[in-house]
């Protein structure tokens, strides 16, 4: 098992809520988004389960919560066999055409400028990603945890501010 935190401002803000949860296994930091431009996601929490071979046998994209029974049975299920009652993965959420691709180069392109430094420009970018493509919320949710760490990094994750700001339109 490894967990996989996507958060453009790296391993230090995404460490706590793996010591937090108390996980017994690695967690390893995106920060530049590539799990979610190979799976085809944009939003998390998810789950991928995949098997030695490489493929893709489970997945579930957005609201993936190990406390809820019938996951956290899938996860059990998949640790303990390697399967899940012969599940598939389906095709749902799978982004694809040309708002997708740009706004997946407008992040990387972002992540290169906030990396230098140059975060205004970088949120720049990334807001017009999220103008292309408004579902995505991996990118969207960069934006607002850099302008507005405390509803991220103090304590809980304040998902009715998030859901406010949804609300508004930002």
């Amino acid at each position: 098992m490894l967990s996989v935190a996507i958060d453009a401002q790296g391993a230090e803000k995404a460490r706590p809520y793996a010591e937090k949860a108390g996980a017994t296994f690695p967690t390893v930091v995106d920060e530049d988004n590539l799990l979610s431009q190979a799976y085809g996601f944009k939003a998390i929490p998810n789950a991928l389960f995949i098997d030695e071979q490489g493929v893709l046998r489970y997945k579930k994209y957005g609201g993936f919560d190990i406390r809820k029974p019938e996951l956290k049975g899938a996860a059990e299920e998949w640790a303990a066999t390697g399967s899940i009652g012969g599940t598939q993965p389906s095709s749902e959420d799978q982004p694809s055409g040309l708002e997708h691709s740009k706004a997946t180069d407008l992040f990387h392109r972002g992540m290169e400028l906030y990396r230098q430094g140059r975060v205004q420009e970088a949120l720049a970018l990334w807001r017009e990603g999220v103008t292309l493509e408004p579902d995505n919320y991996v990118i969207r949710k960069q934006v607002w945890a850099v302008e507005n760490p405390e509803k991220f990094y103090e304590g809980d994750v304040d998902y009715g501010w998030q859901k406010e700001q949804m609300e508004k339109g930002l």
